[in-house]
């Protein structure tokens, strides 16, 4: 067999920046082939080329994840250059703002079909080529998945849909030795986190939060469900938040159309 054939390989959406491209550079740093997808077409050429400076064994391509045809184009070009897959991380998602009131069905169906759906097709895809390795499926969540926050009506549905999802495929794919995971990030000083910020209220983001988790974390956390020591770890939730799912103060953060959490808490005192 030809290297390209027996190197590990990983599938990372949403990688052309923030979270995915951490993960990408953590998975390529440890030996992994690495394909980044992503719709941003330019963008997702142009990290991939950039990990390519590092080092790292890196493609781009392009990939709406909710179009199953972009799922079975990119699963037919990693089969066709590596003939398998050992990771699929399934990390594109979007972060929207809505209250069960403010949330119109054009939100709802946008942030599920990204969030929820496009997880979906990928795992339903690339299933073939992940049962020739055993291969491990991580999908990128939220600590919202588990924990509520007024202002993400439609966001905190999706995370806790693709938790069911992950726990799903888990129970499915057990007896192939195919793992499934959930990582859950708390919030994230990344690019686009920002403009969100900035867009709902918040525009000095990240000042004043303490312990930010950084798509390097993320990545190093990908990095362990894929190695031989997180291989028995199956249909869990793995909380990369600083303690926010169990200690939270994310009320400093504001949201649409609501006081932050930490000043309702005052002046209920």
């Amino acid at each position: 067999m030809s290297d390209s054939e027996t190197r590990r390989v990983a599938l990372v959406t949403g990688s052309a920046g923030g979270i995915g491209l951490g993960i990408a550079r953590a998975l390529g740093a440890s030996g992994f082939a690495v394909w980044l997808a992503d719709v941003q077409q330019d963008l997702v050429h142009q990290s991939a080329d950039e990990l390519k400076g590092e080092g790292i064994d890196a493609s781009g391509i392009v990939l709406d994840v909710t179009k199953a045809a972009d799922w079975e184009a990119a699963i037919a070009e990693v089969s066709k250059a590596h003939r398998g897959l050992d990771v699929l991380v399934n990390n594109a998602g979007i972060s929207t703002r809505g209250t069960i009131e403010s949330t119109d069905e054009a939100m709802w169906d946008q942030t599920l079909n990204v969030n929820l759906r496009g997880a979906w097709l990928g795992i339903k895809t690339a299933l073939p080529l992940l049962r020739t390795r055993r291969g491990t499926i991580v999908n990128i969540g939220s600590t919202r998945a588990t924990q509520p926050l007024p202002g993400l009506f439609p966001y905190v549905i999706s995370k806790a849909g693709l938790l069911g999802l992950t726990r799903q495929v888990a129970v499915e794919c057990m007896g192939e030795g195919i793992s499934c995971n959930m990582v859950a990030p708390g919030w994230v000083d990344t690019p686009n986190e920002r403009k969100i910020q900035a867009r709902y209220g918040r525009p000095d983001f990240p000042t004043g939060i303490k312990n930010l988790t950084t798509p390097d974390d993320i990545g190093a956390a990908v990095v362990y469900l894929s190695s031989p020591a997180g291989r028995k770890t199956t249909g869990d939730i793995l909380y990369i938040d600083s303690g926010l799912h169990c200690a939270d103060d994310a009320g400093m953060v504001y949201v649409a159309d609501h006081t932050p959490a930490y000043k309702q808490r005052i002046e209920k005192n």
